[in-house]
């Protein structure tokens, strides 16, 4: 019989902006980019880890010029801190991994992981 193996699960310990402070809204909630910083953690034991993205509308992107790219930004018609929350722990429900290192990957293909593109070079001479 083989051992169960114990999976990891994320969980949302604490969604904030460095650009707006909850429950605060833009001045244009349909036509808006706001910094969010999504702090996730196991969800049975200690730590937090950030993931950055920036909630942004169509609008907003139709009014830029030029091409850009699309990871790290969760397309909204309208800013609600309500809605965010709610994208992120839908999310957050689809991971179970495991590692936490596997699961900051999995999640790392939306939002930024704070350990985006880290290499450990202590190994290394």
């Amino acid at each position: 019989m083989l051992a169960r193996q114990f999976m990891i699960r994320p969980r949302l310990r604490h969604l904030h902006s460095p650009d707006l402070e909850a429950p605060q809204l833009p001045r244009d909630p349909t036509n808006c980019i706001v910094l969010v910083q999504a702090l996730v953690g196991p969800g049975d034991g200690p730590g937090e880890e950030s993931f950055d993205f920036c909630v942004v509308t169509p609008s907003y992107l139709q009014g830029q010029n030029g091409p850009r790219w699309g990871r790290g930004l969760l397309i909204v018609e309208s800013f609600d801190w309500a809605v965010v929350r709610r994208v992120v722990e839908e999310r957050l429900a689809t991971v179970a991994h495991n590692t936490w290192e596997q699961v900051g990957l999995d999640l790392n293909k939306e939002p930024l992981w704070q350990f985006d593109n880290y290499r450990d070079t202590s190994s290394t001479s």
